[in-house]
């Protein structure tokens, strides 16, 4: 499957390289690479972890009738690793009519007002990686949008045709795994559950209605759609010759959200805040004579999710930014996405874990001590996990848009995620 969207990508990129002087367009993107250690805590070494070189191809043309065409396709290549990817980043048709703005194809949708953790952003597919790179846009997918302005009123509505779900990273791995023996089963579990496709009901859908008040930027929004990753059960069966056998069965279940988010200024502080309630749809009871019990190891209620932040920029030499963001969720964590089932020390029969209330502490600092130099530290604290990431970024501007950056990523706490050690990475970055 992987091989074939290469070869669909590839494709399509070179039908736009042959267009190219017909369309008279000029490409833009970047260029990069990068080296990547890790500090190994345990073996007191310095471990050269990855050696990447990427891309991002940009091509933009205007259209007669007013709308703009955009293709882009990005891809990488470690030669440590011996691992690399190549994929359409977005080709959408975008434009207007009168009040109403259109955008098609495979696109970025960002939703809500929060700063990368964003209940009322239901389109968003983040992972540890991103959090650890400081990129925080999330995925593309595919999907038509439209907007209507009123007066001081916008209606903005989202049809998503084919479901996209939450691909399965290294770190992600590592987060689901931990040290339960019974990980790789989770893991297959996850693997072998069928996506919804096709089109029709199996469509995810979102409105928005948005519009000023006292100053205030106010959203109200509802989505209707599918997890980003399966709902996942432990079924006991009893087997006839082996007794109870368990197993893990994954299932993507619809789920429905109302969202509310604000975001406007209180004197010289900006201030922000996002809360949604909703869930998926409740596991089915159990079906079959011969099933005993099933566990669920994702969340089977519906919860409240919010986030409260603001920023402010302190009078310390060129200006100190300073942000801080509250997040809650209901039920469930950001960090470890499903709960390994408990053993009753009565009865020694497996029994659903809790799944608790999750806080978080999001805080990002910013300093550029010259307009070539900047340092950027960003920190997210779990206090359920009781584990946290710290990653600062120092950044170098040099004439003729190349940047040079070095940035550490830390995990630290009782229960780490990941790695045992410091990650660094050194990279550089051409833009044309």
């Amino acid at each position: 499957m992987k091989m074939k969207r290469m070869q669909v990508t590839l494709l399509v990129l070179a039908i736009f390289l042959v267009s190219l002087p017909v369309l008279a367009l000029e490409p833009t993107g970047e260029l990069s690479a990068s080296l990547g250690v890790l500090w190994d805590q345990d073996a007191e070494k310095l471990v050269h972890t990855s050696t990447r070189a990427g891309f991002r191809f940009v091509l933009e043309d205007e259209l007669d009738f007013g709308g703009k065409l955009h293709f882009s396709t990005k891809g990488y290549w470690d030669w440590k690793q011996k691992d690399g990817s190549l994929t359409l980043d977005q080709l959408r048709l975008s434009g207007y009519q009168g009040d109403l703005d259109y955008q098609i194809g495979r696109q970025l949708i960002s939703w809500g007002t929060a700063d990368g953790f964003n209940p009322t952003n239901y389109f968003a597919r983040m992972s540890l990686d991103s959090l650890t790179s400081g990129d925080m846009g999330g995925e593309p997918i595919w999907a038509g949008q439209a907007t209507y302005y009123g007066s001081n009123w916008s209606l903005t509505g989202v049809v998503i045709p084919f479901f996209a779900p939450q691909e399965i990273d290294d770190q992600m791995k590592q987060m689901i795994t931990g040290d339960d023996p019974q990980a790789a089963l989770v893991l297959k579990a996850i693997e072998d559950t069928k996506a919804p496709r096709g089109l029709g009901k199996n469509s995810e859908i979102a409105v928005r209605a948005e519009t000023q008040l006292g100053g205030f930027d106010l959203q109200a929004s509802f989505f209707s759609g599918f997890e980003p990753m399966p709902g996942l059960e432990m079924v006991l069966k009893m087997d006839p010759d082996r007794g109870m056998v368990p197993t893990f069965e994954g299932t993507y279940r619809r789920q429905n959200f109302l969202g509310l988010a604000a975001t406007g200024t209180l004197g010289p502080v900006g201030v922000w805040g996002e809360v949604s309630y909703g869930g998926p749809t409740k596991f089915a009871e159990p079906d079959s004579p011969l099933e005993i019990a099933r566990i669920p190891l994702s969340v089977n209620e519906k919860y409240v999710q919010g986030v409260l932040g603001g920023d402010y920029t302190f009078a310390l030499g060129k200006g100190l930014l300073t942000q801080v963001q509250y997040i809650y969720r209901g039920q469930g964590s950001l960090l470890e996405p499903y709960v390994m089932p408990t053993v009753d020390p009565i009865t020694m029969m497996p029994q659903a874990g809790e799944i608790k209330g999750a806080h978080y502490l999001y805080g990002r600092l910013g300093y550029d001590f010259s307009a070539d130099d900047s340092l950027e530290i960003l920190i997210l604290h779990g206090f359920q996990e009781k584990t946290g990431i710290i990653r600062p970024a120092y950044t170098h501007r040099f004439p003729g848009s190349v940047q040079l950056q070095l940035s550490l990523v830390q995990l630290y706490g009782e229960k780490r995620i990941s790695s045992t050690g410091t990650q660094g990475t050194l990279s550089l970055t051409y833009q044309f």
